[in-house]
């Protein structure tokens, strides 16, 4: 029998193998990914510095010890240039030259990437992320020796960036188009008091703006502002968001929308081809969480062995990790809605309300994160989020 190949070795990719491991001791999984395989938990990324933590500690588990652990074969630094669904193979290359790589179900775990941004200027490769640990070696080695950083993007990666580094002592500007920080997630209320709740002096925020330049100067990197502003930093990092990676898929057939199109049993257009994690789409739904990304797993597991299980999300709760403003956000899966809030002084609950009262989603900021459990029943209540 051909094995189980999984493309990319994040979070998703990795569970996926772990949960069919758990329930099948034999069946051989091949785990193919462009970047080194490892472990580690990505949303540590954004709070490393608080946590004190190095590049290095980061990892949890080598490919050596995945390998080991999970009895898989690993392929790192690896790239798979076509997928062959009529023959159900990959072409590959990699470390060891081109090769075909046969499977028997094909699970994409792709990731998603970070967003091109328009912007011009000498500097403009000088621009970090911070999507992945390699990412994050290169973030690191940057801010060595500097203190001041620029941010490129106020939703929950780019908040929580700047909490960890205002509490290593970097001063932090904070760039965005929205009105206010986290605004796709979060009411106003809550979004002006993530800026407010930072010490003086330690960060600017230029909301309504953008990023149209950035130059080379003597000992700086000048960053121009749509509103005409000039900011002047040692590093410049991008958190403007990410896009899902389907360009293989969809050279290879496999229906593509926002992201790469799969039902709630995790399937494809294509037999025996699967998707999970930031490249996928939910029946239309893009769910880039650590949550749905574990539970997609679970479900996963068990319908490649036969038993074909529908995907369940009993919530879509995600803690942002802001020292002096911790919120913890529901999104709804539904657009349309308004936002009922009380509360004071950083202190709020938000629910997302639909016109016939249901709960579609909720924020909750500072000393309410306490009623995250309630609010998350009521949620469940109206049926918005218990099943996809």
């Amino acid at each position: 029998m051909k094995p189980i190949v999984i493309i990319g070795s994040g979070h998703g990719g990795l569970t996926t193998a772990r949960e069919i491991r758990q329930l099948d001791k034999n069946i051989e999984i091949i785990i193919i990914s462009k970047e080194q395989v490892c472990a580690y938990y990505k949303p540590n990324l954004s709070k490393a510095l608080a946590m004190k933590k190095s590049v290095d500690q980061l990892v949890m588990k080598t490919a050596d010890r995945l390998e080991n652990d999970l009895d898989v074969i690993t392929y790192s630094y690896t790239n798979v240039a076509h997928i062959d669904t009529k023959e159900n193979e990959l072409c590959v290359m990699g470390l060891e030259g081109e090769q075909k790589i046969g499977y028997s179900s094909l699970v994409l775990a792709m990731g998603a990437s970070p967003n091109n941004l328009p912007i011009i200027g000498d500097a403009k490769d000088e621009i970090v992320t911070v999507n992945s640990l390699d990412d994050y070696v290169i973030f690191r080695e940057k801010i060595k020796n500097n203190t001041r950083v620029l941010i490129i993007g106020a939703g929950f990666v780019g908040c929580e960036l700047a909490s960890d580094l205002v509490s290593s002592q970097y001063h932090v500007d904070i760039v965005d188009l929205s009105q206010w920080p986290m605004q796709r997630m979060v009411p106003k209320e809550i979004g002006d008091a993530i800026p407010s709740s930072f010490p003086n002096g330690s960060s600017k925020w230029h909301m309504n703006t953008s990023v149209v330049k950035v130059s080379k100067s003597d000992d700086a990197i000048d960053v121009h502002l749509s509103n005409g502003k000039k900011v002047s930093v040692d590093v410049v990092v991008s958190a403007a968001g990410l896009s899902p990676n389907c360009d293989l898929a969809f050279d290879s057939g496999i229906k593509v929308c926002g992201g790469i199109g799969v039902d709630e049993y995790l399937r494809t257009n294509i037999e025996n081809v699967y998707a999970i994690g930031d490249c996928a789409e939910i029946n239309g739904n893009y769910l880039p969480f650590i949550s749905p990304a574990t539970h997609s797993a679970k479900a996963l597991a068990k319908t490649i062995l036969g038993n074909s299980t529908k995907l369940q999300i009993p919530g879509l709760d995600v803690a942002i990790k802001i020292s002096t403003c911790p919120i913890v956000v529901s999104p709804s899966l539904k657009k349309t809605g308004r936002w009922v809030t009380t509360g004071k002084e950083g202190n709020f609950i938000s629910r997302f309300v639909a016109d016939d009262g249901g709960i579609l989603g909720f924020a909750i900021s500072g000393l309410m994160i306490t009623h995250k459990n309630t609010l998350a029943q009521e949620c469940i209540a109206a049926n918005s989020l218990k099943t996809l």
